[in-house]
């Protein structure tokens, strides 16, 4: 029995831009992970606790995966033939077959509520972990955080990748994208032993800490029942002019925002951690209220203002709409005191730290 694990993330600044080539995010890994077992068996099969009454089967047609229920297992199918396809190529023998099953601390165990934390990402890197476990192959953080990346790619999923950065190499990174589009046509031209050895186009992964004397408080607002129809109305206002120079506009403001938050991290700044934090919720801000979305809702609002009142900095997380919010503190009394108010306002506080880095 095998078993890799991989922890969930939560973006702290930088959504929205990263998904651009190139764009800085700061993104965290925290320690509610997703757990990958494998053992040997006669019969190919994936099952997954979250959906414990359909264990699905899978064999081998030449070097092809297949499965005659592929659906709810798509992204764990396209991580495995991803490894086995860069194993084959090293000269390692694959005609075994086993059986991989998924656990998930990400979501509430006992009502399935998901909070955010990067469930698709996780588990995409633990079973290409495992897998490379299985084929006695090192588990570098660059080469799982590629072979995941192909693995989402293959089967058409999009986003900056930044998940996977930080279930793969753990602790906080600084993330910037590769590029999407070069990368798709590597992808067609190049062997895979050479496309995973080589640089990848725009990428960057460089691990992070925060400043000494902060800490990071994460609450969970729920997810929003429906889209505004203001805003939807607001968002049919805008002719795609408008709305590219509004994003080009974010753009190069969130990337000034972002170079000036790697520093402060990596000169140990908190002041300038803190403004860098609060600048960036303000571009958001901006950002969805000229797009005509609504990133932070007015429970996220709700979270961020009652940190603000008791002197933290605090912002939404990822995509927005709902799930989880942010704010770093400087004091275990003032994290207390912010914990106590998120819960009288109905906002959840999660017990999530940042995991430690990646350590050979």
């Amino acid at each position: 029995m095998l078993e890799a694990s991989a922890p969930g993330k939560l973006y702290l600044a930088g959504e929205y831009a990263v998904v651009e080539a190139g764009y800085p995010a700061l993104i965290a890994a925290v320690d509610q992970c997703l757990f990958a077992k494998l053992r040997r068996a006669e019969i190919g099969s994936i099952y997954s606790t979250q959906q414990p009454e359909l264990e699905v089967a899978w064999s081998r047609r030449g070097n092809q995966i297949c499965a005659d229920f592929p659906k709810p297992y798509q992204l764990i199918l396209s991580s495995m033939q991803v490894v086995e396809d860069y194993v084959r190529a090293l000269g390692v023998e694959v005609d075994t077959l086993y059986r991989l099953e998924i656990r998930s601390d990400l979501d509430d165990e006992q009502s399935g509520t998901k909070y955010g934390l990067g469930s698709s990402g996780a588990v995409t890197v633990a079973v290409v972990k495992v897998l490379l476990s299985y084929y006695q192959q090192e588990l570098a953080p660059i080469l799982v955080y590629k072979l995941a990346v192909l693995a989402q790619l293959r089967i058409a999923m999009t986003g900056s990748f930044g998940d996977l950065a930080a279930s793969s190499f753990g602790g906080m990174v600084a993330y910037h994208s590769v590029d999407r589009n070069w990368l798709k046509a590597a992808m067609t031209s190049l062997p895979i032993l050479e496309l995973v050895a080589q640089d990848w186009k725009e990428l960057s992964i460089q691990a992070l800490d925060l400043p000494k004397g902060l800490d990071l408080l994460v609450g969970w607002t729920g997810s929003a029942a429906s889209t505004d129809q203001l805003v939807a109305s607001m968002q049919d206002q805008l002719n795609q002019e408008a709305k590219e120079a509004i994003h080009r506009q974010f753009l190069r403001t969130n990337r000034a925002c972002l170079e000036k938050l790697i520093r402060a991290c990596q000169e140990n700044d908190k002041i300038a951690v803190r403004e860098a934090i609060a600048t960036n919720r303000q571009q958001l801000q901006d950002f969805s209220a000229g797009m005509g979305m609504m990133i932070e809702t007015p429970q996220l609002y709700s979270l961020c203002q009652l940190a603000i009142d008791e002197g933290a900095v605090a912002k939404s997380s990822g995509a927005g709409g709902g799930d989880c919010g942010i704010c770093l503190v400087d004091s275990p009394a003032q994290k207390e005191r912010i914990a106590k108010a998120w819960e009288e306002a109905g906002i959840t506080p999660l017990p999530l730290s940042i995991v430690d880095a990646y350590r050979k």
